[in-house]
């Protein structure tokens, strides 16, 4: 399988390149402008309406073919006509950028320059493989990046892992829980939600300068909290020996309302972000990832099948008095989705009595037990 990666890679910010961005921004919105008025989303027949104005404007000829392309995208998923803020440039190596010891060359409007660059130590490993096409990008404080695009075929894990599946449920309460009875608990993360929610509520009713200035500085801080916690989760979570993991799809689940309170917690769930970043860190490693629907994957006994219920975080079955963590159980109907979608047998590990807790990390196995607990 095709696995991508991403590298964002510092460069200086040169008049050539604000120069271009500039004309490359008011190029791209006559490019919607006219796919918008013929309604046109296909790059090939806008091309001759379109391409001698971009050419006049000072693109160089791969640059006008990419503000082409990526006016049609725009166009075609949009309900109403995009208006253009800010974008960025796509490259296409080697035709319109190219690199050789850490000096990027680039087509802007004055031709070819050459930038230096150097290479931070966490990307020096994709830079071995296949680079697709990339973007420049200036945000918002005026700093120009480059976003190398790499591409990789990675090979699936032999056939000593591809039988064994791992199924993943994630929550609110638990970020996740694995099928192997780890537990990532969301008690920590929870708190300091609070505190943010808090924080940025006295900001807001005090009203003062200062307090938007105090609330432009922490603007994105809760959510580097959260990508932190959800790069750290995922990275233990791939490092098992799996070939498949199976995930619920969980698109659309905000819609439904639930209340003040629990839209609350709903609504800043980042289980989107976990599930991608599990899913890239699953496929580098060439494991599968699966997604299936959450139908009945919460209410089903893992045991005999049946419909049970659930009681202050527990799963209940009234049919077979199998009893275990909510979550848990769910994650076991997860691993047992592929065994009978795909046929493959799922080697999902059995819940045990004994409890044993490991100080000092993130994940810890959760006590699943057999009885009813005493609730």
């Amino acid at each position: 399988m095709e696995v991508r990666a991403t590298a964002k890679v510092k460069i200086k910010a040169s008049p050539e390149i604000i120069k271009t961005i500039k004309v490359y921004k008011k190029g791209l919105q006559f490019c919607i402008n006219q796919a918008w008025k013929r309604k046109i989303n296909n790059n090939i027949k806008l091309h001759p309406f379109v391409y001698p104005s971009l050419r006049k404007r000072g693109l160089q000829s791969q640059l006008a073919i990419a503000c082409i392309k990526q006016a049609c995208g725009m166009v075609k998923k949009a309900k109403s006509k995009p208006i253009i803020n800010k974008t960025s440039m796509r490259y296409n190596f080697p035709r319109s950028a190219s690199f050789k010891n850490n000096m990027l060359s680039l087509a802007t409007i004055k031709g070819r320059i050459k930038i230096p660059f150097n290479v931070p130590d966490c990307y020096k490993q994709y830079f071995s493989w296949n680079i697709k096409e990339s973007l420049l990008r200036i945000d918002k404080k005026g700093r120009c990046f480059f976003l190398f695009c790499f591409a990789k075929d990675i090979k699936a894990k032999g056939s000593n892992f591809q039988n064994r599946v791992l199924g993943i449920d994630v929550g609110i309460n638990n970020i996740a829980v694995t099928s192997d009875r780890i537990f990532f608990n969301a008690k920590q993360i929870k708190q300091k939600r609070i505190r943010f929610q808090r924080l940025r509520k006295r900001l807001q009713a005090k009203g003062t300068h200062s307090s938007k200035r105090l609330l432009k500085k922490i603007a994105g801080r809760e959510k580097r909290f959260m990508a932190y916690w959800n790069h750290k989760i995922s990275k233990e979570i791939v490092n098992c020996d799996a070939g498949t993991i199976i995930m619920e799809n969980l698109k659309g689940i905000r819609k439904v309302r639930r209340g003040r309170k629990l839209n609350f917690w709903l609504n800043g769930w980042s289980f989107y972000q976990l599930q991608e970043f599990i899913k890239y860190k699953a496929e580098r490693k060439g494991i599968k990832v699966i997604r299936v629907s959450p139908y009945l994957t919460s209410q089903a006994c893992s045991n005999c099948g049946n419909i049970g219920f659930r009681s202050k975080g527990f799963f209940i079955c009234s049919h077979c008095n199998y009893s275990l963590n909510a979550d848990l159980n769910a994650s076991y109907n997860l691993a047992k989705h592929n065994s009978k979608s795909d046929g493959v047998l799922a080697s999902v590990t059995m819940p045990y009595i004994q409890a044993n807790e490991h100080k000092g990390s993130i994940a810890t196995e959760c006590e699943a037990m057999d009885k009813y607990p005493l609730l």
